[in-house]
C-alpha cells in the first residue's frame, strides 16, 4: 500500500463465512441470511468500539466469487489463504471460491455500517451484514 494503516495490534476480530445454496439461490454470511427488506430488524454480525482496529475475515465457502464490500471505512487486506502482506487500502475486496482474506480497519466512523456482496443478487439474496458500533 502507499499509505498503509499505521502499525498496531488487532483489537478485535470476526470470521465472515460466505455461505450460501445455489439450488435455493440463498446467500448468506456464517449461514444467517439477512433480510434487506428489514435491514432495521437485522442482528449485526460485526460490533466493535470507536478506535479499535478490527479485522474481518471473509472465508468463501461458495463455488462461486463474491466481491466483499465495506460501507463508512477503508480496509488494508492482510492476508490472503494465510498468506501475511501489506496490501492495498480499498472498501472492495474480491474473494474468490473457497479461500480466503483479511482485511483490517480502524473504527473511526461511529453509525451501522453494511458489509455485503457487490454482486447485486446476492446482496438482494441475503448475502449482508451490519457492523455497529457500541456506544
Amino acid at each position: 500500500a502507499a499509505a498503509p494503516l499505521a502499525p498496531r495490534p488487532i483489537d478485535r476480530s470476526f470470521d465472515l463465512r460466505l455461505t450460501g445454496n445455489m439450488a435455493r439461490y440463498e446467500w448468506s454470511i456464517n449461514n444467517i441470511v439477512f433480510d434487506v427488506k428489514s435491514p432495521a430488524t437485522q442482528a449485526p454480525q460485526v460490533t466493535v468500539k470507536q478506535g479499535e482496529r478490527v479485522s474481518l475475515r471473509f472465508i468463501n465457502e461458495t463455488g462461486m466469487s463474491h466481491p466483499m464490500h465495506l460501507h463508512g471505512h477503508s480496509f488494508q487486506v492482510i492476508d490472503i489463504n494465510g498468506q501475511s502482506l501489506k496490501g492495498a487500502l480499498r472498501d472492495t475486496i474480491l474473494v474468490t471460491p473457497k479461500s480466503s482474506v483479511t482485511v483490517a480497519f480502524d473504527a473511526n466512523n461511529p453509525g451501522i455500517w453494511y458489509v455485503h456482496c457487490h454482486v447485486l443478487w446476492h446482496l438482494a439474496a441475503g448475502m449482508a451484514t451490519l457492523v455497529k458500533y457500541d456506544t
